[in-house]
């Protein structure tokens, strides 16, 4: 990947939210640098110290976006580097390579592109990255993500979160987050400063959450939650179904809502609507919300009332999947109803 020629401090590029991270607005911004100090700094907050380990002119970009307790980045370097440093306390990384060219090391383990880098406010972390590495970090207020954790995962992912690790990662989780970083800074791209409304950026926020304790669960869960029967599994989607069709689940329900409700593990829930409905759980709820925003368009709301009513904040990414799923577009359905 080919930068600009060498600068003598960081420029800021692309489009710039005017907004003030420190008061809880999104902030977005792009930053090109020759200096590996300069790079360092810019994840703001890390206590990060970068030696340059390979020679010739170091070249780098960080891309960053700030959304109430996310703080997220995109970050390439051309020269391998050793990496130390340490976030404050309560705070929980997550870091996810987009492609390993080189020996990579985390806290003196080898990392490939199957893991997920994990470290916390508890201690310290170092890391050796190759040139030409380019990776995303997410950062997040540890008690955020509670809501998209069960009793039983936080149980499990106390002790784990306390020591920087490795986590291997699913091919579907893997990307999920770089798209929905992706999706994000085009949203505050295309909206003018301020013009997004609570709900959207709140949407925004809960979809990154739930990709982390997505990345963090994974593999959490007891043998006993797949020994289940069928029947035992059919009542379990039953009563989750009754649960969904009481609350209108109008993208406020979770997962872990029917999880706390019915009792059950996610492990439990998953093998049971996968059984039953052949979909996982988060797919029914999502065809749920397609659904309710179609009958709201139907019954004369806008398109994009409807998608943000039913927890939809990228508006392009809703039609698609309203596409994929009723064959036209919401634009279509809107247009033979009026």
């Amino acid at each position: 990947m080919s930068l600009s020629a060498p600068c003598p401090s960081p420029t800021l590029s692309s489009r710039r939210a005017e907004h003030s991270a420190a008061a809880g607005a999104p902030a977005a911004q792009e930053a090109q640098t020759c200096d590996v100090d300069e790079q360092a700094a810019l994840l703001q907050g890390w206590n990060q110290r970068y030696e340059q380990l390979s020679a010739g002119c170091f070249e780098g970009r960080v891309t960053s976006l700030h959304l109430g307790p996310i703080q997220a980045w995109r970050e390439f370097s051309s020269q391998a580097l050793h990496q130390t440093g340490a976030l404050r306390a309560g705070q929980l990384a997550i870091g996810l390579p987009s492609s390993i060219p080189g020996n990579t090391m985390f806290c003196n383990r080898s990392c490939s592109e199957g893991h997920a880098i994990v470290f916390s406010g508890d201690g310290p972390f170092e890391f050796v990255s190759p040139g030409g590495l380019e990776i995303i970090d997410f950062v997040v207020e540890q008690g955020s993500l509670e809501p998209y954790l069960t009793a039983s995962e936080r149980e499990q992912l106390q002790a784990q979160l306390a020591q920087p690790h490795l986590r291997p990662v699913s091919a579907h989780e893997r990307w999920r987050l770089p798209i929905l970083l992706s999706d994000m800074q085009q949203c505050l791209a295309q909206t003018a400063p301020g013009a997004l409304p609570p709900r959207q950026l709140d949407e925004m926020a809960g979809d990154v959450l739930a990709a982390i304790a997505a990345v963090l669960r994974d593999g959490v869960g007891s043998e006993a939650d797949e020994q289940l029967s069928y029947q035992r599994r059919a009542h379990i989607v039953s009563l989750a179904r009754e649960r969904v069709v009481a609350t209108g689940a109008d993208g406020s329900l979770t997962v872990e809502d029917l999880c706390q409700a019915l009792a059950v593990s996610r492990r439990a829930l998953q093998y049971s609507f996968q059984e039953v409905l052949g979909i996982s759980p988060q797919s029914y709820l999502r065809a749920v919300r397609l659904n309710g925003a179609r009958r709201a368009i139907k019954q004369g709301s806008s398109v994009s009332d409807a998608a943000l009513a039913w927890g939809f904040w990228h508006f392009g990414r809703f039609a698609q999947e309203y596409k994929a799923l009723f064959a036209e577009l919401p634009s279509q359905t809107c247009k033979r109803y009026r």
